[in-house]
């Protein structure tokens, strides 16, 4: 029986081909698929494929040459800021707001860093008017308007300055507060900030479990996780903050490039605790040979990285991804759940929701996102 084909990587074509010549030389008979459809400078879409009798040799080449590229995009995550200066917080003055606030103050009291508040208030449009009514409606709505925008003031002064006064209480050194009023459209005014202020991280609170996505604070929660660049830090509402310890997180890989980057944003927001990371990637058990070889890579490269910090690496064997968080979370008292989210067409949104909304609805426990630019 003939062997049969199967793909071990894909990438741009320049990249195809290094790994080509590097199996070849090993005595890796391979295949490049694609080839007259991708342009050398376009990322992604040049599969590479061997012979399934060559897995395992092929497995451990790859790592090396793929270690080669993930140095290239270190020099890149290199480039980024090491430290979170700023944290975005959105409000609505409810008691998950308040929640998200003790998260922010915990972690900027570690950084240094600066707390801006941000809440955004209703803008009413109403969509037509019969002309004679035109004047009147004007007057009304302006005056609806005005109500509105002052009591949003007086409800952000007022929770300004308790949360300052807490500060102040508890001798927490070192976080500047600030805070802004915005109308209009609480997600895409919490993006637009995101991209004018340009925080490190967005903490957010969230109701707890057992609430519908469509409600108005999650629908929020999940278009600010999916559109924003910036890493989310979302809080159920039974997620309540005692203090800052040793932290158990865990990091769930799918093995994408976008990981590295991820892992080190990650790194760069929890080195001031003490904390033990847990690296998980949860498939089923036909790809266990290609998920084990990837993980060792992983692994390597974490150790190396991070030599004083307590790392775990595990494969879980399971069908159903958010079932095999929820058991590893249990097993191991997790206290942040930690993953990187991609862009998806609108079709593959509609028929299968990202992982990162789908886990954000099921889990009381702080959850982590992070954005790839894929």
């Amino acid at each position: 029986m003939e062997d049969k084909l199967i793909t071990i990587a894909v990438h741009n074509y320049a990249r195809a081909e290094i790994l080509r010549t590097r199996l070849e030389a090993e005595g890796v008979e391979c295949y490049l698929k694609n080839i007259n459809l991708i342009h050398s400078v376009i990322s992604g879409g040049v599969k590479v494929r061997i012979n399934s009798c060559d897995l395992e040799k092929a497995l451990r080449i790859v790592e090396k040459v793929s270690d080669q590229f993930r140095d290239e995009y270190q020099d890149e995550i290199d480039e980024s800021n090491n430290s979170v200066q700023r944290i975005l917080v959105p409000i609505d003055f409810s008691d998950y707001s308040v929640n998200a606030c003790r998260y922010a103050i915990g972690l900027a009291e570690k950084l240094n860093a600066e707390i801006k508040l941000m809440h955004v208030y209703y803008n009413p449009v109403v969509n037509s008017m019969p002309l004679t009514d035109t004047y009147y409606y004007q007057v009304n709505m302006d005056e609806i308007i005005r109500e509105i925008e002052l009591r949003a003031k007086s409800n952000m002064e007022e929770f300004y300055g308790d949360l300052k006064e807490k500060i102040e209480k508890d001798n927490i050194q070192g976080v500047k507060l600030d805070y802004a009023l915005v109308r209009g459209i609480a997600s895409e005014e919490i993006i637009a900030k995101s991209v004018e202020y340009k925080p490190d991280v967005i903490i957010i609170g969230t109701r707890g479990q057992g609430e519908k996505e469509n409600d108005l604070i999650g629908s929020v929660t999940a278009k600010v996780v999916e559109d924003t660049k910036v890493p989310v830090l979302v809080i159920p509402e039974d997620s309540y903050y005692s203090g800052i310890a040793t932290i158990n997180i865990m990091y769930a890989t799918d093995f994408d490039e976008s990981d590295y980057k991820a892992l080190k944003k990650l790194m760069n927001i929890v080195s001031p605790f003490d904390i033990r990371l847990y690296c998980v990637h949860i498939g089923k058990p036909d790809t266990n040979v290609w998920d084990k070889a990837k993980m060792n890579g992983l692994k390597e490269k974490l150790y190396a990285q991070y030599p004083d910090y307590e790392i775990e690496c595990s494969l879980i064997e399971e069908e159903d991804f958010l079932k095999g968080i929820q058991e590893f979370t249990r097993e191991k008292n997790i206290d942040i759940i930690s993953l990187v989210t991609h862009k998806r067409n609108l079709l593959s949104k509609i028929l299968n929701p990202s992982i990162a909304r789908k886990v954000l609805f099921h889990t009381n426990i702080p959850f982590l996102v992070f954005h790839s630019d894929k």
